[in-house]
């Protein structure tokens, strides 16, 4: 049996005054329709809550800091679905949601530290501010922000070497 495998990752970061919401999605390629039959016979709902556990254990080894203020991110609930309905191309999305904080008036700062490692796929991860405007941003990673500054976008390849220490700087006052 042919194992299921990753291709692509995609997150989904919203910043607002008092927490970060979270979509992140896994894109598969699953050539035996292992997840599809997971899902046709109800089994999935054990299957996601194992991988959901797994997540959970990875996402508290990284460390969030808003404004030198430790902040947990927590798993909400996850899904399966699948790409164009085709059973070989699943995805698991899910929504995360950080503990609340505060912004400061004037710079805040987020304060993202993962251990560094090689990515297997290509990724992207994209961040939108509804409050203040992006001032700047620390990361080794390539990464655009658009021209109202309250878009930003990683473009991360396979075999990259992404984590360590990034930073991304909100200005509440460039309203």
């Amino acid at each position: 049996m042919v194992r299921e495998k990753p291709i692509f990752v995609e997150t989904h970061f919203r910043i607002t005054p008092s927490q970060i919401h979270q979509n992140l999605y896994f894109y598969y390629h699953d050539p035996s329709k292992n997840y599809f039959h997971l899902k046709n016979t109800g089994a999935s709902k054990g299957e996601l809550e194992a991988v959901q556990t797994n997540l959970q254990y990875w996402i508290d080894q990284d460390d969030l800091f808003i404004n030198n203020q430790k902040v947990q991110m927590i798993i909400q609930n996850s899904i399966l679905e699948f790409q164009e309905n085709n059973p070989i191309f699943p995805f698991i999305m899910f929504k995360i949601l950080s503990q609340p904080y505060k912004f400061r008036k004037n710079l805040n700062e987020i304060h993202l530290y993962a251990k560094p490692e090689k990515l297997p796929y290509p990724a992207i991860s994209c961040w939108k501010t509804q409050i203040g405007m992006i001032h700047s941003v620390e990361s080794n990673s390539y990464s655009v922000t658009n021209d109202n500054k309250t878009h930003l976008t990683f473009y991360l390849a396979k075999g990259e070497i992404i984590g360590g220490d990034e930073r991304i700087y909100i200005d509440v006052n460039m309203i």
